[in-house]
């Protein structure tokens, strides 16, 4: 779903869309992590966001599909022309399984990813740990949930 982080950017892609070239200028790994997890905890859809230099990427996770949408970052009423939405069959908990293994499989590029600003990465680093612990035992208490026919 996101391919290691290089030199500021990541790409985006799940089954059925496109790739999106994502920028640095979102710390990535910790804000879709804090969303996935308060995603698992309340068992509701949830946001994540991105910069695309130029434009603007969300993605909406919803409980059985993903919804792409780009749009045009200035501040103007948008045309049709100016908004691209995808979707793509991607369930939640997929998601959040995708999510959990290309931050944990390359922690250290996502702990410097976001180096524009004064961090400290060894404690960015533990806080990424901690949200991804986190987020596998989320994965763990809540993968039985997703399994029965509890959203019609």
């Amino acid at each position: 779903m996101l391919t290691k982080p290089d030199a500021g950017w990541s790409d985006f892609q799940l089954d059925g869309t496109p790739a999106y070239g994502l920028s640095y200028l979102d710390d990535i790994a910790s804000d879709w992590l804090e969303q996935a997890i308060h995603g698992l905890e309340t068992m509701n859809p949830f946001c994540v966001k991105a910069y695309m230099e130029p434009g603007r990427f969300l993605c909406v996770v919803s409980y059985y599909n993903c919804h792409i949408i780009y749009e045009n970052e200035e501040k103007r009423l948008l045309d049709k022309e100016d908004i691209y939405i995808k979707y793509s069959h991607t369930s939640m908990i997929n998601f959040y399984k995708f999510l959990y293994n290309d931050i944990s499989e390359n922690i250290d590029e996502w702990t410097t990813f976001v180096d524009y600003v004064n961090i400290d990465f060894e404690e960015h680093k533990k806080e990424l740990e901690n949200k991804l612990e986190r987020l596998k035992n989320l994965i763990t208490e809540r993968e039985e949930d997703f399994n029965k026919s509890m959203w019609i």
